[in-house]
């Protein structure tokens, strides 16, 4: 099939079911209503801070890993799949973006999309599709199809090998589900919460009450006209100012603090819920209140890339190489290497340890390091007590007799 230079422009519409919406249905009636009376969708709930902070955490660090197309371990740098995941995928994004955007729309709405476009037997871009413009289904002979919604012409169907889909956790094994949906409740929650506050602050952090007059006045629009007055002169613009009131009046406030609406707790819980929901440590987005103080920075950034980051990367690596490598021998592979890193004298340690039984060499260690290789650097250490029974020259040659 040959395709046009394309999929820079897309409609945003296509099919999709009640049980299973896709986002732009969603966002078309402006996400799921929550019981905290706020409506919550993939991008609303990046008004969330903590929603925001986890998903940029998620993809900036897997925009920042190095990608590589790799053979028994060495990078084939000259290949044109490793000059498309490693420097620019397509015209309109460089590998990082591209990487942000997937992974943002993984996170928000449980799928993202590319497509691998060729120019003869040669791969020529992978083009970023929003997830809005694609729709999945069933084919009667159980077959999986995906459309892709596009303005300038007919829509694109296309096999599962055809295109690349990365899914968050899936319950039919071909659609992915939307983190977001499903803990709607939470996000609004949290969104409702912030709302409070600014409309708090915005009232000047005075709490809103009622005006207790002596004697009775019938007039309703003069009663009106004595809350607008006291309103205007000490609201949140004039706040602070001393507040003189009609004769005979008493200020009684209604409203509870921000400490009896448990507004702190609140805000703790949904931060630690919402980390839940993406996996991702709560001290990575600056909740550090209850971490272990037993717990080293290293052993706390250890956890956040085996539980989070690690099993994206793999989904990731598999996915990508699945739907771009035909040799059986390559496979493209993210290094993760430089998030494990702990402190220089734990590196040190480390090498030392591996240079001595005989795991590292030491141009091997030097080129972790950014250093040029050196004469003899590619020996490996054999310790004594590692070496064969009777081999008392520990592996070497033996040395010939002096006359």
């Amino acid at each position: 099939m040959k395709l046009p230079k394309f999929l820079n422009f897309f409609t945003k519409r296509s099919s999709s079911g009640v049980l299973n919406p896709q986002p732009w249905l969603t966002n078309l009636y402006g996400g799921t209503v929550t019981k905290a009376g706020e409506r919550v969708n993939g991008s609303a709930a990046l008004s969330s801070a903590t929603v925001y902070a986890c998903v940029n955490l998620i993809s900036d660090t897997i925009g920042s890993l190095p990608w590589n197309v790799k053979q028994d371990s060495e990078v084939l740098y000259n290949t044109p799949l490793q000059r498309l995941i490693s420097k620019r995928p397509n015209n309109l994004m460089h590998a990082v973006d591209f990487r942000r955007a997937m992974m943002t729309n993984v996170l928000l709405y449980g799928n993202a999309y590319a497509l691998p476009t060729r120019r003869g037997n040669q791969l020529g871009s992978i083009e970023f599709i929003p997830p809005e413009n694609v729709s999945i289904n069933e084919t009667t002979d159980g077959d999986i199809l995906y459309t892709v919604q596009t303005e300038w012409g007919p829509n694109l169907t296309l096999t599962p090998e055809q295109i690349i889909h990365v899914k968050c956790f899936t319950l039919d094994g071909y659609t992915g589900v939307s983190p977001i949906a499903y803990a709607a409740e939470t996000v609004g929650t949290d969104l409702a919460a912030t709302n409070h506050l600014a409309t708090f602050y915005g009232s000047g952090a005075t709490p809103k009450g009622y005006i207790k007059l002596m004697g009775t006045i019938r007039d309703p629009e003069r009663l009106k006209s004595i809350g607008s007055d006291f309103d205007a002169q000490y609201g949140a613009n004039n706040s602070g100012k001393t507040a003189v009131l009609p004769e005979g009046g008493e200020y009684i406030p209604t409203s509870s603090s921000m400490a009896d609406s448990q507004f702190i707790d609140s805000q703790k819980w949904t931060t630690e819920e919402i980390c839940r929901i993406f996996k991702v440590p709560p001290h990575k987005v600056g909740r550090v209140e209850g971490i272990s103080q037993n717990m080293s920075i290293e052993s706390q950034n250890a956890q956040f890339v085996t539980d989070c980051i690690r099993p994206w990367v793999e989904l990731l690596e598999m996915e990508f190489t699945d739907k771009l490598i035909n040799n059986k021998e390559h496979y493209i592979e993210i290094e993760v290497d430089q998030l494990l890193r702990g402190d220089t004298n734990t590196q040190v340690q480390r090498d030392v340890s591996y240079w001595n039984i005989g795991v590292l060499n030491a141009n091997e260690i030097r080129e972790k390091m950014g250093l040029p290789p050196v004469d003899g650097g590619d020996e490996y250490m054999k310790p004594m007590h590692m070496s064969n029974e009777n081999d008392i020259n520990n592996g070497k040659e033996e040395r010939p007799e002096l006359e």
